[in-house]
């Protein structure tokens, strides 16, 4: 304890020499994910990342007249998740289009429409529609839950549809109309631009405004569709509040390799050189999977396949294995997207080898029934395991899934400290950033999640808590205002 204490005093020491901190997190139950000083109660920040970590009066007395300080109350604070396998142009792609089929009054419809003008950026429009026409809709109640936002939505004949001001007046069309007949509609369609749902620019920004509501602030984008560029100009507006590492499909590795570009290359915000492949034994393109691996690993770019069932594990650890014995040691970290299904045997070749299972928890799981992957066994092996959702195939919350792999089944599942490290310094692990994100630790990016509850509690219901405040280098990014 001696020696904690005294390593906190001299990190104080080291920053009482620079200038004050940018923002400091007091009174709070900070789970740090880093070993060596699992427990804290502060953090400061100076830019984009912690320079000191202890006890809330250490920290609070580096405070400064221009620092703002966060009182967590004593609220659980982690560091920022890490989704390591998603989709994240499909995630902001949900927001393209809005479903009212279950909407049964204004309420409902209010609500739906607030949901999305939360998260797109100012001036997308609200498309989409089924919204049933016997449902009486304010007009002053539409308005203000959307006012930077037109809206342009369907009644669920199809027939008519409904509109709010912005639209009407972005379709020069005058402000008492608000139910559309056909002729109206053909004038408001006129008005919503081309390309709405490859609008990447917009749906991007959906996408990192939606991700910093559940706490995360990476992503390993494993969409294969290469929109680094895009990532890239978001990040240059200062719009982009998730950090991304952007892969491609494992076919187009020679035009990475003919740049050059290797593993994990970037800034702090947007990296490449990751490339995904799928075993798919009804594909012709698995016939030279093998050989793909063995030729992307040895540019020293990072190699990911996706596997489901036993014979895709076993085939892909098999080609893995191969291209480490041609190419030679090195730190490469492949890995296996999924994971699920593997037999046991081969589930153990994993940690020998250091191939990473990329696994994705909630998209298996089904309550009372566990998920059919042995989480325990995998963690005992020594694998370093990754955490993520595979959103949008599946929900997007790391708290559903952190509930799902403690809830796994009897002795199979997880504690709530590994299953948080999965989706924090396991994830950051498996895209080559443990140094630098993961934990809440002086040096690293400040990146962190406060939480309504504790979800470290014995008899904690984990899907209850909610993010209360999500901070990415540093900056909030998301507050909970309900």
């Amino acid at each position: 304890m001696a020696y904690r204490c005294f390593l906190i005093l001299l990190i104080a020491a080291s920053v009482e020499a620079q200038s004050p901190p940018d923002l400091i997190v007091i009174n709070a139950n900070i789970r740090t994910m880093d070993k060596d000083v699992p427990l804290a109660e502060a953090a400061a920040v100076k830019d984009g990342r912690f320079i000191a970590v202890g006890k809330t009066a250490d920290i609070q007395s580096l405070a400064g007249k221009a620092t703002r300080i966060i009182d967590a109350k004593g609220r659980l604070v982690v560091p920022g998740f890490n989704d390591s396998h998603a989709h994240f142009m499909a995630i902001g792609n949900l927001f393209s289009s809005i479903d009212l089929s279950s909407a049964k009054s204004e309420e409902d419809v209010i609500a739906k429409f607030r949901h999305f003008a939360r998260f797109l950026p100012k001036g997308r429009w609200i498309l989409g529609g089924k919204l049933d026409p016997a449902i009486r809709l304010t007009a002053a109640d539409v308005d203000a839950a959307t006012p930077d936002h037109p809206v342009f939505v369907y009644h669920s004949d199809a027939k008519t549809a409904l509109a709010n001001a912005l639209a009407l007046k972005m379709a020069r069309l005058g402000p008492e109309v608000r139910v559309l007949d056909a002729g109206l509609i053909a004038a408001m369609q006129r008005a919503i631009p081309n390309g709405h749902v490859r609008d990447w620019p917009a749906i991007a920004e959906t996408a990192t405004n939606y991700a910093a509501s559940f706490g995360v602030t990476s992503i390993q984008d494993t969409h294969s569709d290469d929109m680094a560029s895009v990532y890239r100009e978001l990040d240059r507006q200062g719009k982009l509040k998730t950090r991304i590492y952007d892969c491609v499909s494992l076919s187009n590795w020679a035009k990475l390799a003919a740049f050059g570009t290797r593993a994990a290359e970037g800034t702090a915000m947007v990296r490449t050189g990751c490339v995904k492949g799928f075993f798919d034994p009804e594909d012709e393109m698995t016939k030279s999977l093998a050989k793909d691996i063995a030729a992307a690993d040895s540019t020293g770019l990072q190699v990911l396949v996706h596997a489901i069932g036993r014979e895709a594990n076993a085939a892909v650890l098999a080609a893995f294995e191969s291209a480490i014995a041609a190419n030679g040691d090195r730190d490469r970290r492949f890995r296996i997207e999924h994971a699920a299904g593997m037999a046991l045997a081969d589930l153990l070749r994993l940690a020998r080898s250091n191939i990473i299972p990329s696994m994705q928890p909630i998209l298996f799981f089904s309550e009372g029934s566990g998920v059919p992957d042995d989480y325990r066994k995998l963690i005992d092996s020594g694998a370093r395991l990754a955490f993520g959702a595979d959103a949008p195939m599946r929900g997007f919350d790391p708290l559903e899934g952190i509930y799902a792999a403690v809830n796994a089944g009897g002795k199979r599942g997880l504690t709530v400290e590994e299953a948080v490290y999965a989706y924090t310094m396991g994830a950051a692990y498996a895209e080559f950033q443990e140094k630098e994100k993961g934990s809440i630790k002086a040096g690293k990016l400040a990146d962190l999640v406060i939480l309504t509850a504790d979800i470290f509690e014995a008899k904690a219901d984990i899907r209850s808590a909610r993010v209360f405040l999500t901070v990415a280098g540093g900056r909030i990014v998301y507050e909970n205002t309900k």
